[in-house]
């Protein structure tokens, strides 16, 4: 399990340490849409931020149930396809699959970036105290559905190393925005 841990561990460090730059861009880039019914990178940014306000909601829920089955006696067993659940897990970093977000994941593109910016801080933060809250394998004592993807029950090491993966799903995306941006400022 620690390897599992340490692996989820280094996917939030990077993805998070990858948004906080996102903040640095100029405001052209941030406000850029090449389409009207595409989303800004302010808006993808304002998203995440949404959706992990979700999916820790879960998470937080989860982590105090596992550590209340760990104190009542529960042990701490891993499937034998334990690992095969984080390959499908990986799909989600690609643009490979369709699902529709839920209308409150939706951004308005009216959230000021600074408290954005704080908020995925904060989000951050949570995630690592969760892990560090589980550093013994108690993760997999609770198992919650995720039906991004026909993804079904997912651990709390699991949901988390989703949330990594939603959030590189979206790095890529402002990575083309970005490049379109700079694109269209030739074209200029």
């Amino acid at each position: 399990m620690r390897n599992v841990i340490q692996v989820v561990r280094e996917a939030l460090l990077t993805n998070f340490k990858e948004l906080d730059n996102w903040f640095d861009k100029e405001q052209a880039l941030l406000d850029f849409k090449p389409d009207r019914d595409q989303w800004s990178i302010r808006e993808v940014l304002e998203h995440i931020s949404l959706t992990n306000y979700f999916l820790l909601l879960i998470i937080n829920k989860s982590t105090r149930r596992a550590l209340d089955r760990k104190s009542n006696g529960h042990t701490v067993v891993v499937p034998a396809d334990y690992q095969e659940k984080f390959s499908q897990i990986d799909v989600i970093s690609s643009k490979s699959f369709g699902w529709v977000r839920p209308e409150h994941m939706e951004p308005t593109g009216l959230k000021n970036m600074q408290e954005v910016k704080v908020l995925l801080k904060q989000q951050y933060a949570q995630c690592m105290y969760n892990l560090s809250l589980l550093k013994n394998g108690e993760g997999v004592l609770v198992f919650t559905n995720m039906s991004v993807n026909h993804l079904g029950k997912l651990d709390i090491y699991q949901y988390i190393y989703f949330l990594t993966k939603h959030i590189e799903r979206h790095i890529r995306q402002m990575k083309r925005l970005e490049k379109e941006y700079e694109e269209s400022a030739v074209l200029i």
